[in-house]
């Protein structure tokens, strides 16, 4: 843990902070709140001093470890708590139902889903009830549909949890997941112009904030640029262009990266269909225009 202005720490999570994990944000005020709960075993120690957790979003890295905090309230955005409260709901948003989630959670020692009840549900611009620091609900769907980040006014200081500037780029690969909106949410960011960003797999950052989320922005345009191109060499399917690893790396055999990867393509698909810069054929093929 690291104090990072007064009475508010930053938590980095185990792995530097990589999936299965994540960091966390901790005000030390009376009662204690804590945003997210991914970082690993290094937050039982907290569990005791924490009457509030509030999550940015549902995702598993981010809300593994809610089980230490069972003398905690508990607060998530209203879109994104049957993620949380379910399993049927984390499997439905997620999109992971169609899938074999034993291979899921197998991943990277996943902690299996224990379900959590919400006892608030969030909305953009309500504040978080917390003694003398005054923390604002941002509503930043994209990355989910109730992802969330939270201004500490006092500081500026702005956690915005997957708008994480990763070198990966925005991630958006369930099926409730947006492109769009998840411009919309980056650029929301910049305009607010925060002193101090914290993030979900990211170290603080307090130099060059615009810039940076300027450039991981630039990476959804980088794969419509891509996926363009690709198009036009000739009709692709999406099974097709799902195995030039346009959005991962590498798929190394694993077939939850392939779903995501054909989810990702599908939304640059349909937005560059809409913006007429590609067409989807009889066959189902797609083709640049």
């Amino acid at each position: 843990m690291k104090e990072i202005r007064e009475k508010v720490w930053f938590i980095g999570g185990a792995k530097k902070g990589r999936f299965p994990y994540s960091h966390s944000l901790y005000l030390e005020d009376p009662g204690g709140l804590l945003i997210d709960a991914g970082a690993g075993p290094v937050l039982r120690e907290l569990s005791g001093k924490t009457e509030q957790v509030v999550l940015s979003h549902y995702h598993r890295d981010h809300v593994s470890y809610n089980s230490y905090f069972t003398g905690a309230a508990f607060s998530v955005h209203r879109e994104d708590a049957p993620g949380i409260e379910t399993f049927e709901g984390f499997s439905r948003l997620s999109g992971l139902d169609q899938l074999n989630l034993e291979n899921f959670w197998e991943q990277d020692g996943q902690i299996k889903f224990l379900a959590t009840k919400a006892d608030r549900y969030l909305s953009e611009g309500d504040y978080l009830d917390f003694a003398e620091l005054k923390v604002k609900v941002l509503h930043l769907p994209g990355h989910t549909p109730g992802h969330c980040g939270f201004l500490v006014e006092k500081y500026n200081l702005l956690f915005a949890a997957d708008i994480d500037l990763t070198r990966f780029g925005p991630w958006y690969g369930n099926p409730s997941s947006n492109i769009e909106q998840f411009r919309r949410s980056i650029r929301r960011v910049r305009e607010l112009k925060p002193d101090l960003l914290v993030a979900g797999h990211v170290y603080p950052v307090a130099k060059n904030i615009d810039q940076k989320l300027s450039a991981y922005e630039a990476e959804i345009d980088r794969r419509d640029e891509e996926i363009v191109s690709v198009l036009k060499e000739g009709p692709h399917s999406l099974e097709q262009l799902a195995q030039m690893n346009i959005i991962y790396p590498r798929h190394y055999n694993q077939e939850i990266l392939l779903f995501f990867e054909k989810n990702m393509l599908q939304k640059h698909l349909e937005s560059l269909v809409k913006r007429r810069m590609a067409s989807k054929t009889e066959e189902g093929f797609f083709e640049a225009l």
